[in-house]
C-alpha cells in the first residue's frame, strides 16, 4: 500500500490515452489527497520525456497506449527510479498481464472497471 495520505507534496504521473479518464482520475485524487502535483502523458513518448524531469513518486499507467506498451514503460521507469510506485490501471486485467507486470515490480495491478480500487490502492 502506498499510503499517500501520510505524505505531502507527492508527484503523480498519469499515463493514459483517454483525456476523460485522466480528468476523472485527477479530480478524484485531488479530492482525496492534499498537496499533490499531477501531470499527465497521453502516450509512451510523452511519458518518457516527462518522467526524468518531473521525477514522479507515483505513476498510474495504462498498458495499451497508442505508440507502445505500458509494460515497456513500467520496465524503463523501474530501471531509472526503482523506488517509484507504479500502479497499472488497465482495461486488460488478464492474469498473464498481471503476472508480467508484477514480475517487473509493479506495485498494484487494477482493473479499470473498479475505479475505486485505484484510490484505495493509493491510501
Amino acid at each position: 500500500m502506498l499510503m499517500m495520505n501520510n505524505y505531502l507534496n507527492k508527484k503523480v504521473l498519469i499515463v493514459d490515452d483517454s483525456d476523460l479518464l485522466q480528468s476523472r482520475i485527477k479530480d478524484r485524487l485531488l479530492k482525496v489527497f492534499e498537496r499533490i502535483t499531477i501531470k499527465h502523458a497521453f502516450n509512451c513518448d510523452e511519458a518518457l520525456k516527462l518522467f526524468p524531469s518531473f521525477g514522479p513518486d507515483v505513476v498510474i499507467l495504462d498498458i495499451a497506449l497508442p505508440d507502445g506498451s505500458g509494460i515497456d514503460l513500467l520496465r524503463k521507469f523501474k530501471e531509472d527510479k526503482p523506488m517509484v510506485n507504479v500502479v497499472i490501471f488497465t482495461s486488460y486485467p488478464s492474469s498473464e498481464f498481471e503476472k508480467r507486470c508484477m514480475d517487473l515490480k509493479a506495485d498494484h495491478f487494477i482493473d479499470k472497471s473498479h475505479p475505486l480500487s485505484l484510490v484505495n490502492a493509493l491510501r
